[in-house]
């Protein structure tokens, strides 16, 4: 089958709705194709295909290897929707997200903070005030009880969104409520809610306290440092766990009626669905499962950080290579961060490959240089319509950008019998020798994601299978490798702008985002 023929395609979008889509060329991977189906169609929501087989007189079938799509063909949008844990299944949706009684946290940090409303004394005092300061310019002068209502109120709001927040956020929450009433403002202060800034901080330490006497596992984990009456207890900033990755559920406390125990047994129900075929195994099912047990999986990797050999046994539903379990691992890191993984992450690439590019051709200096001329070179014989070669160029380019050295994480063999499997995080990508201009993997037979000196999972796509190892490291607490931290973490908070305010970037990999603004 020619990979650069025509690929016509019959789009069902619905039992109503079909649409006609020509693709110059055929996709080389599954999810590659269906993201040309959503740009080209602008489908907002996310999906898996069904193709009708010509081998099973038209019956649909899951598409899994993009070899087996004919070049006229019809496919079939099934659609990742929400679905409460007592709703039944149907053959054309796959859930992604159910309702559960933990009490997650469904936002990011928000771009504007918004204030809350305080109590009916507080709120009418405040409005009087504004009023006040409108007609005269005079603050409102509060008493002890309304002030204190204001800072807790505040604390619960700022909770919602992280127990942890940075200076800069404390700052973001500060502004907001002096610009929502003005009559807050401090007067002699340079911004007009130092002071605001100052308790909201120290309000903040004392909610967590009262939370963590509650049992909120969040916050419970760092309890117990030294004090007065623990004087013999660790620092209170010693080993503190807490998102610095810009993860929004970290430790999410268990779901209503649940206890460690009946998890567990759901745990092993799990289990026993991944020793079937994955013909015969319970796919809602199992999502179900997956959903209700996230508090125990995350209290285990993130209190325990168990081998990856015992997470493996214990949690197969992160390691399924099978196209529609994988995306398991995808909403892992959804539950973690609420964010669609490799639709942020490709968005965000397609966005910033044409200047790295850009980039890459201007660096003649430095004991890079060379280096960096040679992915050029072998970029330039690639063919331009081919995005994945622009992807993986933008990419592989990247550590020489940073000046980090890729040789430990990133490698290439010519034979699948000499792959290693050696290394705390790896990708292995086996190719033909004459596939590998400067070490850049253009074509792949596979590429084995190693975490641990195991492979854990494969994928045939080299940039496919760094989106599946970014969602691992996040979905069992990894450490970056040290020699491409710079690399990672441009994916975390440029790619992805999973940035926790608190974060500062290395120098060149600030100067990098600089220059990509």
């Amino acid at each position: 089958m020619d990979p650069n023929a025509v690929l016509k395609l019959r789009v069902i979008l619905d039992d109503i709705n079909a649409e006609r889509l020509i693709l110059p060329s055929r996709p080389e991977t599954v999810n590659a194709l269906i993201l040309e189906v959503k740009n080209k169609l602008n489908l907002a929501y996310d999906f898996r295909l069904q193709f009708q087989d010509p081998e099973f007189d038209n019956a649909l079938c899951n598409l899994v290897k993009i070899e087996d799509l004919p070049s006229k063909a019809t496919i079939k949008i099934v659609r990742f929707v929400d679905l409460d844990i007592s709703s039944t299944s149907t053959d054309d949706t796959v859930f992604l997200s159910d309702n559960t009684d933990s009490p997650e946290r469904l936002c990011r940090w928000p771009e504007i903070f918004v204030v809350p409303t305080f109590s009916y004394e507080v709120e009418y005092a405040l409005r009087e005030g504004n009023s006040a300061y409108v007609q005269e310019g005079k603050t409102l002068r509060l008493i002890r009880d309304q002030k204190h209502n204001i800072l807790d109120v505040m604390a619960a709001e700022i909770y919602k969104h992280k127990a942890y927040p940075s200076t800069k956020e404390i700052v973001k929450a500060a502004e907001a409520l002096v610009s929502k009433h003005p009559c807050l403002k401090e007067n002699g202060s340079k911004t007009g809610y130092e002071g605001w800034k100052n308790s909201l901080r120290f309000k903040m330490g004392n909610y967590r306290t009262k939370l963590s006497r509650a049992g909120i596992k969040e916050v419970a984990m760092n309890a117990g440092k030294r004090s007065r009456s623990n004087p013999e207890g660790a620092a209170s900033r010693a080993n503190i766990k807490r998102p610095r990755r810009g993860e929004v559920n970290f430790l999410p406390n268990y779901p209503l009626g649940e206890t460690k125990d009946t998890l567990e047994t759901m745990r092993l129900e799990m289990v026993e669905q991944f020793k079937r075929t994955s013909i015969e195994r319970d796919t809602v099912l199992i999502h179900q499962l997956m959903q209700r047990t996230f508090a125990l999986r995350r209290e285990e990797i993130v209190n325990s950080g168990p081998p990856i050999a015992e997470l493996k046994d214990r949690w197969p539903g992160l390691f399924s290579e099978a196209q529609l379990f994988s995306m398991q691992l995808y909403t892992e890191f959804h539950r973690i961060t609420n964010q669609n993984l490799p639709h942020s992450f490709y968005a965000a690439l397609d966005k910033y490959t044409p200047l790295l590019l850009k980039l890459y051709k201007k660096k003649k200096t430095g004991s890079f240089a060379e280096k960096m001329e040679e992915v050029i070179m072998a970029y330039n014989v690639q063919d331009k319509n081919n995005i994945t070669a622009a992807r993986t160029t933008a990419l592989a380019g990247l550590p020489l950008y940073l000046k980090e050295d890729s040789s430990e994480v990133f490698k290439t063999c010519k034979d699948e019998l000499e792959a290693t499997q050696e290394g705390a995080v790896a990708l292995v990508a086996v190719v033909d020798e004459a596939e590998v201009p400067a070490g850049v993997p253009f074509e792949t037979h596979h590429v084995s994601i190693v975490l641990e000196d195991q492979v854990v999972m494969s994928h045939r796509s080299w940039t496919d299978s760094l989106v599946i190892l970014f969602g691992l490291i996040y979905a069992l607490h990894l450490s970056y490798p040290e020699k491409l931290s710079g690399f990672f973490e441009f994916i975390q908070v440029v790619l992805l702008n999973l940035d926790d305010g608190r974060k500062q970037l290395k120098p060149k990999l600030q100067s990098l985002r600089n220059e990509l603004e």
